[in-house]
């Protein structure tokens, strides 16, 4: 098996607004696949062709079109399927030893994630009497904004010429491709039974015309394990770059060695941020008012939202989070948006003050305990030592250095605190963590041996 045959495309070629950057090769779960990085010149945004076996070939080819879903790609999130094509589409191309992956960044069927979330809040909130394309009219917003233009251009990139046999439930998928000229041979399903997660999902995706059979035959849909009230969006009063656009809950599990574990409720608060103009996200765990809660900053991987078998290095931290933070009883993490990559095709770790600005502000005074990754790698998870190791006690104090750093007044901040100190904030480094947090008003103590409470649904508006 090789991860691909015939001649690559030249680096920088241009077709259409994509630019090809370069090739990654994968060792993914199910062998060798070649990552081809593109680039739309005109947004910015980049697309993935996760390809396999030679692709120049005149017979018809697997080919699945896939559109972001950090959710469940990310988070762990099973309320969707998404991850599950994801992963039963590359087990197709592999057992064809011949195919590819469009790899599309629309998340919320092409209206973001911020819609995305309030899709879900809305739905949630009527305890599902409302479907998700439903909530999409009632925030104004068609059933589906995607487009796919940019598979045209990456079909001319690679040398596809070839029709395609799309890996998709959903026939809009080959109507859309062939109005744009890309030669389409037929589809294949991708068929996997519901769960109690996602049965009220895949029960509107089926009638809204998906082959998906009949998604309400699945097991009788789980329970929410708190409610949840839908709110018109609003600045936050201690940090307003930041509006607060959605909360609602994911169950979340841990798929991989050597099973999956969970699912755990987490609520999940989308926010915008008006000084970088970005989606921002803060997954919270356990009781609104736990004393001690744990803290991370957690960066991720475009490259690792596919199943990885070696090299992930963002992922296994954040599953290992989720199992201290269950095991504790009460979390948040802040995550850090994709930064692209660099001429290297390397995925770089930012600097990211507004992820401390977030957790501040969740905080509200408490204390917590920083988890940098020196408390996560290579951790069995066993035991109250295995929690505490490299962990840090803060305090949060209110004082006026928060506001003006939320803000996003760095300079304000320092003069406000007294203490001139690098402001860097990144997933691995507990000390610049801390740095940035002090700058936010927080008093950085001795670490003490954390409690782990009873692991319970999580509760109240936190």
């Amino acid at each position: 098996m090789s991860a691909s045959h015939g001649e690559l495309p030249a680096r920088h070629a241009v077709a259409g607004q994509m630019l090809h950057r370069g090739v990654v090769p994968l060792d993914t779960t199910h062998g060798p696949f070649a990552a081809h990085v593109l680039q739309n010149v005109a947004s910015g945004s980049f697309a993935i062709a996760l390809a396999r076996g030679d692709l120049r070939g005149a017979m018809p080819l697997l080919a699945r079109i896939h559109s972001s879903c950090v959710t469940s790609e990310t988070f762990g999130g099973c309320d969707c399927d998404c991850v599950e094509q994801l992963d039963l589409a590359l087990a197709h191309i592999a057992d064809e030893d011949r195919g590819v992956v469009f790899y599309l960044m629309q998340e919320g069927r092409g209206a973001g994630f911020a819609a995305k979330a309030r899709d879900r809040m809305l739905v949630q909130a009527s305890r599902n009497r409302l479907t998700t394309f439903e909530a999409y009219e009632r925030m104004g917003l068609g059933h589906d904004q995607r487009r796919y233009d940019e598979v045209g251009h990456a079909c001319a990139l690679l040398g596809v010429a070839a029709p395609l046999v799309l890996l998709t439930n959903n026939p809009d998928k080959l109507t859309a491709l062939s109005d744009l000229g890309i030669a389409v041979a037929g589809s294949a399903r991708l068929r996997q039974p519901a769960s109690p997660y996602n049965q009220h999902y895949l029960a509107a995706k089926s009638r809204s015309g998906h082959a998906l059979g009949d998604a309400a035959d699945g097991p009788g849909a789980a329970e929410l394990p708190e409610p949840v009230t839908d709110f018109a969006p609003y600045a936050l009063p201690d940090a307003p770059r930041f509006v607060h656009l959605a909360r609602y809950l994911l169950p979340v599990r841990l798929r991989g060695e050597p099973a999956p574990s969970g699912p755990y409720w987490f609520r999940v608060h989308a926010y915008f941020d008006l000084t970088d103009g970005r989606e921002r996200v803060v997954l919270a765990y356990g009781p609104p008012d736990a004393p001690s809660p744990l803290v991370r900053v957690q960066h991720e991987s475009l490259l690792e939202r596919f199943p990885r078998a070696t090299g992930a290095v963002h992922k296994p931290l954040w599953h290992e989070t989720v199992r201290r933070m269950v095991e504790h009883g009460a979390g948040y993490t802040a995550f850090v948006p994709i930064a692209g990559f660099d001429p290297q095709l390397r995925e770089p770790v930012v600097d990211d003050d507004a992820s401390a600005a977030l957790l501040a502000h969740h905080l509200r005074g408490r204390t917590a305990h920083v988890l940098p990754d020196a408390a996560l790698a290579g951790s069995s998870g066993d035991g109250d030592d295995a929690v505490t190791a490299g962990a840090t006690k803060i305090l949060t104090n209110g004082s006026a250095a928060a506001a003006t750093v939320a803000n996003g007044d760095v300079a304000a901040a320092t003069a406000v605190s007294g203490d001139a100190v690098a402001t860097g904030l990144t997933s691995g480094d507990g000390a610049a963590t801390m740095r940035a947090l002090r700058l936010l008003g927080v008093v950085v103590e001795a670490a003490a041996p954390l409690r782990r409470p009873g692991v319970g649904a999580p509760r109240g508006d936190a």
